[in-house]
């Protein structure tokens, strides 16, 4: 998956331009996965011509960082001069706002209430603030990720919820590791639900007693391992699509994926190389993932199982 690229600051741009290497830079091209709204290509932005060709009649300081983050967060759309004043021209899914940079510095947002004009307000007071410029903006279906689940999987637990819900304010507030750790935590607390469901229903008392014994105490990843093989030799198993594949298939990789990026987090070993667009993928992912597993707990609360 990729998501809008980073691009060098306006010191690195100004430099190139001056050494006659603006030519270099590569085109801006923010795609998105089915989550997120695709661009076509006469979409992309050329970073050259605005970098070369611009002389902003608004106020050149603020009109680089707005430009700098409506770039970053894939919304920008066409930079027009007009009188005293510089237009930028935005685009979020269907929503399209502007935003006017006069030269006395003063910023106005207009167009349609929406969540694209609200994150360009707040973009404004944190550029006359001097603070921070606001987190990442999201496409309404992402910001939508936790209603979904619960829409979903009306049963899901808090915690598990909780989680998810941190995961993507980290990853707004530009966290990936943030959101890397609390996907992990939330993956945990549902495969822990589903590993304790699944052991409830063993129907021999020893069986279950001795399944139990061999989880208690142990890390998530022996947990779940304990898991698969005891539900290799349990029957009965889902045989309807896609449970029945499921567990191999997706549960697998999945949490794999989530633990693995939850360590590298949480291990203070290295500095962990996680890619943005790839962690914002399995936010989606997570929801399908979770559905799943309380899919399998679904079947299990229904039949007990011999081992």
């Amino acid at each position: 998956m990729q998501v809008a690229h980073h691009f060098t600051s306006l010191e690195k741009r100004q430099a190139a331009q001056k050494n006659g290497t603006a030519g270099h830079l590569d085109l801006l091209c923010p795609c998105f996965t089915q989550q997120m709204s695709p661009r076509r290509p006469s979409q992309c932005i050329n970073l050259n011509s605005i970098l070369v060709n611009n002389m902003a009649n608004g106020d050149e300081n603020i009109c680089n960082s707005v430009r700098e983050a409506l770039i970053q967060n894939g919304i920008f759309e066409s930079e027009q001069e007009i009188q005293y004043a510089t237009k930028f021209s935005v685009r979020s899914g269907t929503n399209k706002a502007g935003v006017i940079v006069y030269n006395s510095g003063k910023i106005h947002v207009e167009g349609p209430d929406s969540e694209l004009k609200k994150w360009l307000g707040e973009l404004k007071g944190s550029i006359e603030s001097g603070a921070a410029t606001p987190g990442i903006l999201l496409p309404a279906e992402i910001e939508k990720f936790p209603q979904t689940l619960q829409d979903r999987v009306p049963d899901c637990d808090g915690v598990v919820l909780w989680f998810f819900q941190e995961a993507l304010r980290c990853y707004k507030a530009g966290s990936t590791a943030g959101a890397a750790f609390m996907l992990g935590a939330a993956s945990e607390k549902a495969i822990l639900l589903l590993t304790d469901t699944y052991g409830n229903r063993i129907k021999d008392e020893k069986n279950r007693e001795g399944y139990f014994t061999r989880i208690n105490s142990k890390m998530i990843s022996v947990k779940y391992d304990e898991f698969k093989r005891s539900y290799k030799s349990a029957t009965p198993k889902p045989k309807e699509l896609p449970l029945s594949q499921d567990l191999e298939q997706l549960l697998d990789g999945a949490f794999n994926f989530y633990r693995h990026t939850r360590n590298a987090v949480g291990h203070p070993q290295i500095i962990p190389d996680l890619d943005k667009g790839v962690i914002l993928a399995n936010l989606g992912q997570f929801i399908v993932y979770v559905e799943r597993i309380y899919g399998l707990m679904a079947f299990y609360q229904a039949n007990d199982v011999a081992v």
